[in-house]
């Protein structure tokens, strides 16, 4: 990681039971564009996870041609973004509301609010 990136991190958030917030993206956070790929060229990705897209061998090439070229991301994000509103999305009682997305739900599910579904408001989940 960048040691001036890492050393802001650590002001933002200087212990792990520490809440805070910053932005994934830090050269144009409220813009849509491919900046994200770039901090990830200069080792400034904020999670391990993102940042291993390109340090891995596999993906290296992907980021690097997204970074350097905005149009070429814009194609294939709509191509990605098609793609993922044809998934057969679980919904109802077939499916779930994640209270955290990284875990299941445990079997309680009374912390989840209600969703609206077909015009009904869901509750039973």
């Amino acid at each position: 990681m960048d040691q001036t990136f890492a050393k802001n991190l650590k002001s933002i958030c200087p212990t792990k039971d520490f809440d805070a917030f910053t932005f994934q993206d830090l050269r144009t956070p409220n813009t849509f564009d491919n900046k994200y790929y770039v901090d990830l060229m200069n080792r400034q990705g904020l999670f391990t996870s993102d940042q291993d897209l390109y340090t891995y061998s596999k993906t290296k090439e992907i980021v690097k041609s997204f970074a350097v070229n905005q149009t070429l991301f814009f194609e294939k994000f709509v191509i990605a973004m098609t793609k993922m509103g044809q998934l057969n999305v679980l919904t109802g009682k077939e499916g779930e509301i994640r209270g955290n997305c990284s875990v299941r739900n445990s079997q309680k599910k009374a912390f989840l609010a209600s969703v609206v579904e077909n015009g009904e408001i869901m509750t039973d989940f």
